[in-house]
């Protein structure tokens, strides 16, 4: 079983059920609570007599990477044109004056 899978677990008494009843229990409780997920089952017997039924679906995984995907679509495009950005303006010194001419306002005009 997959970490990023979602499943239930059900238990049942293996002293008042058998597999098949277990399956058929199970299928309804999913018919019931999830009508359009598509699940499957799997059943296992333990070391103390219960009958471990996992309800596992199949398509969260996918439809997670597809939102993944669609969220992060202009990711790359977005971070080349910040990146851009700072290198464009890295070079900007701030605080400081910028050193400018002499001002001489009457050099040209004759009196």
């Amino acid at each position: 079983m997959e970490l990023n899978k979602k499943c239930i677990q059900y238990f049942f008494d293996a002293t008042k059920y058998n597999p098949n009843q277990v399956v058929e229990r199970v299928e309804l409780e999913k018919k019931q609570e999830f009508p359009k997920e598509k699940a499957k089952i799997e059943i296992k017997l333990n070391e103390f007599g219960v009958y471990v039924a996992t309800l596992i679906f199949e398509n969260s995984k996918k439809r997670y990477v597809k939102n993944l995907k669609m969220k992060f679509k202009n990711r790359d495009k977005k971070t080349d044109r910040y990146e851009k950005f700072i290198k464009d303006n890295s070079n900007r010194v701030y605080g400081k004056y910028k050193e400018t001419g002499e001002f001489k306002p009457y050099a040209n005009s004759s009196n």
